[in-house]
């Protein structure tokens, strides 16, 4: 019986998927099989495996696997991978794994590629960043900027360009700026208008005066992507530029781009331009300007006024915002409220700022213990992109939270503090 067991076992290892298999599928399951977080110990294997492999999918896979397992050893493979590899499609499933090392994101179920036409998580309005950028080995910034200057694909350059943005590669900003401004660059527009929204989200003020340049680029995605950036890098110059677009620029666009940037500034100079529409007819127009009040001290008195008399919900959460960002801690929990609303998304971000630069996470600590499922778990989520260590004990009895999407949220969030 004891020799039958073992037979039976002997048999079952055989009929492993193997990487050294004639057969491309059975490769791509031994990957997938190897390919969880955290094993160091089967890098080597597949980077072994992604040298000799001759079909393109499948060294997506590995490529894939690498990101998935998510440990430093893979960095000197990926990076190569980049530079070298013949195929586009590679290329960009490296672009994408690299970000993976260093920005968690969910990666459970089948390992799926650009092959399998999906996209990466780094390419949608809303992608996610480093929370950390000081982590982010040196070699991968390097490696990702020459991409973007010298891959033969403008795919390739333009996800490189976005994945420097992603990273917070600070260091590079410099050769952002030079790429942007090359003229031979001018026939990539693709490019350089990621590397327009890669310099916003790197918010290095070093960068003000060529994004200021870009406003009046040719190209009008170009220009309202630099409109926007002005304001996230805080360049605080370009401020009577940006007031000018909104007077008179045709482009009902260019208009709103300008406004958002102002207040996203923070420049204590726009609190007349602000004050002036906190009246207006547009309400979107009274949701920038409480959105820009926030950010800068103000009276909260004559918001106070206008909290009790607005009717939009969208405004009414704005001016919530500037008021709790004034101190009015009272407001805090109609802020919370306005996560059961369709204007869940807007009020997300709120919350996030005043935890993350307005001195309010302990608010959002109360929160993690709501008797709202719901609000548990977008205050988990929230703390998490927060990323700050004193939320960690929080966040980790959150995990064994009754309710799923609660503790699944809490998952998520303790290994981006872990990270941090």
């Amino acid at each position: 019986m004891v020799q039958f067991g073992t037979f039976i076992l002997t048999a079952l290892l055989l009929q492993s998927p193997s990487l050294d298999s004639a057969s491309p599928k059975e490769r791509m399951d031994a990957v997938e099989q190897m390919a969880a977080l955290g094993k160091t110990e089967n890098v080597a294997p597949l980077a072994e495996a992604l040298k000799k492999e001759p079909r393109s999918e499948v060294r997506a896979a590995i490529v894939a696997g690498l990101g998935r397992i998510g440990v430093q050893e893979a960095v000197p493979i990926l990076t190569s991978t980049l530079l070298t590899d013949l195929d586009k499609d590679v290329r960009l499933q490296a672009v994408d794994s690299l970000q993976r090392l260093y920005i968690p994101v969910e990666s459970s179920g089948t390992i799926r590629t650009v092959f399998n036409k999906v996209k990466s998580a780094f390419v949608g309005p809303d992608r996610p960043v480093v929370q950390n950028e000081s982590r982010v080995d040196p070699t991968v910034n390097a490696t990702l900027a020459e991409a973007m200057q010298k891959d033969t694909s403008q795919e390739v350059r333009a996800a490189a360009a976005r994945a420097l943005g992603s990273l917070k590669a600070k260091d590079r900003v410099a050769v952002l700026i030079s790429t942007l401004e090359n003229p031979q660059n001018q026939e990539h527009p693709e490019v350089r208008a990621e590397i327009v929204e890669s310099l916003g989200l790197i918010r290095d003020g070093a960068a003000g005066p060529a994004l200021q340049r870009a406003v009046k680029d040719s190209d009008k995605q170009i220009a309202q992507a630099a409109i926007l950036s002005i304001g996230l890098v805080g360049y605080k110059d370009a401020r009577p530029v940006l007031e000018d677009i909104f007077r008179t620029d045709r482009s009902m666009e260019s208009r709103k781009r300008a406004i958002e940037a102002i207040a996203l500034m923070r420049d204590p100079g726009a609190l007349p331009f602000f004050e002036s529409l906190l009246g207006s007819s547009d309400d979107y127009y009274r949701e920038m300007a409480a959105e820009g009040l926030a950010r800068i001290d103000h009276d909260p008195s004559v918001l106070k006024t206008r909290y009790e008399t607005e009717k939009k919900s969208n405004v009414k959460n704005a001016l919530a915002f500037a008021l709790v960002a004034a101190n009015q801690d009272q407001y805090f929990n109609d802020l919370v409220n306005g996560l059961l609303t369709r204007q869940d998304y807007q009020v997300e971000a709120y919350i996030y700022e005043l935890g993350k630069f307005e001195g309010k996470l302990p608010e959002l600590h109360k929160y993690l213990k709501s008797s709202n499922a719901r609000v548990r778990a977008t205050m988990a989520r929230i703390v998490g992109n927060i990323g700050d260590p004193s939320s960690r004990p929080l966040i980790q009895e959150l995990t064994m939270d009754k309710d799923s999407q609660v503790a699944r949220e809490a998952i998520v969030a303790l290994r981006k503090l872990t990270a941090a």
